[in-house]
């Protein structure tokens, strides 16, 4: 079969790379940068050793590469301009919240424990089929699922769609009475452990987690990536007049270009901002025993309560007036404690 035509130039597929690559290292977090530089490379890679030269890929699929290319360039361009959601679609992705790496995080919770001896090997064989009768999730499955029912923020950002329940609900009976076939039970518990591991946020690695912990405390010293100034190039009498003839007169001044949101100043504060609002979806993993683990979530700063520590003696002059119910007394009721 010969090869097809060539809808996508080279060179245009290298200046979408170097285009990417560029605005990858322009990311005002440090793990968005190492992220997203290995997966525009990861990518351009694989399809670079599968197709052996641009004129066998098949137009159909060279127009969908360019397209997808050309989206992940224009959301890495918006982040850094500033725009709020496609800034934190690019943290969700880095951070492991949604996307390839959330489930890259998740295999080691899932990988099945090693029997450490014999004894251990037979009861395990003994153990029901995944999915059939008897089954169990893992439990650090469960305890995950519990940790983030219990969590209300997560549910509130709508991050991961939530399962509502802890174990499968299977009906004793069909709508005709009689007994539920195996083969339904078992697509039943298929299809609920696919949305619990859909919904679940797995923890990061030790290193990334201080890593952020120390960006919001200010530990770790943070500076706005500098950006490479593009040649101008200044436009010729010509060309202008050229173009007023053919388009004619520019609009002024106009609000189009905040259509989609408002561009921030990506400052420390806002960043900070970002940071603690991800870090509220980051569960902290704590082994407890042997498959049992307990999670802790982050808090947004705005919701922390500060305890201060009054002295007795003001305490009496702060509250002088008030009941324990914190009503304030009239003056016959001050009069009659007196």
């Amino acid at each position: 079969m010969a090869p097809g035509p060539v809808f996508v130039p080279p060179e245009q597929w290298r200046h979408l790379l170097r285009a990417t690559l560029r605005e990858c290292s322009y990311l005002p977090d440090p793990i968005a940068r190492g992220y997203m530089r290995d997966h525009v490379r990861e990518r351009y890679r694989h399809h670079a050793s599968k197709y052996r030269s641009p004129a066998s890929i098949p137009v159909p699929k060279q127009f969908s590469l360019r397209r997808a290319a050309r989206h992940t360039l224009s959301l890495l361009q918006r982040a850094n301009e500033g725009y709020l959601r496609p800034l934190e679609k690019v943290m969700l992705l880095s951070y492991g919240r949604i996307g390839k790496r959330r489930h890259e995080l998740l295999e080691p919770l899932l990988m099945p424990e090693v029997p450490p001896d014999s004894e251990a090997v037979a009861k395990m064989m003994q153990q029901p089929s995944t999915f059939e009768d008897g089954w169990q999730p893992p439990s650090i499955v469960v305890d995950l699922l519990k940790s983030q029912q219990k969590n209300g923020i997560i549910g509130k950002y709508g991050i991961r769609p939530q399962v509502k329940t802890l174990m499968p609900k299977i009906p004793a009976e069909n709508s005709w009475g009689r007994p539920l076939a195996v083969s339904r039970r078992r697509n039943i518990r298929k299809r609920w452990y696919a949305a619990a591991l859909d919904s679940l946020l797995p923890p990061l690695p030790e290193e990334e987690a201080r890593l952020l912990q120390d960006l919001i405390s200010g530990v770790q010293p943070w500076a706005p990536v500098k950006r490479r100034k593009g040649i101008t190039q200044p436009e010729t009498t010509q060309a202008l007049d050229a173009k007023f003839l053919v388009q004619g007169p520019q609009k002024g001044h106009t609000f189009g270009a905040f259509a989609n949101g408002r561009p921030h100043n990506i400052t420390r504060r806002f960043m900070r901002r970002v940071w603690e609002r991800l870090s509220c979806m980051i569960p902290r993993m704590e082994t407890i025993g042997p498959g049992k683990a307990h999670f802790e979530w982050g808090t947004p700063s705005r919701t922390r309560r500060e305890m201060l520590t009054v002295d007795k003696d003001q305490a009496s002059v702060l509250f002088a007036g008030v009941d324990s119910d914190g009503k304030i007394q009239n003056e016959h009721h001050r009069a009659s404690e007196h």
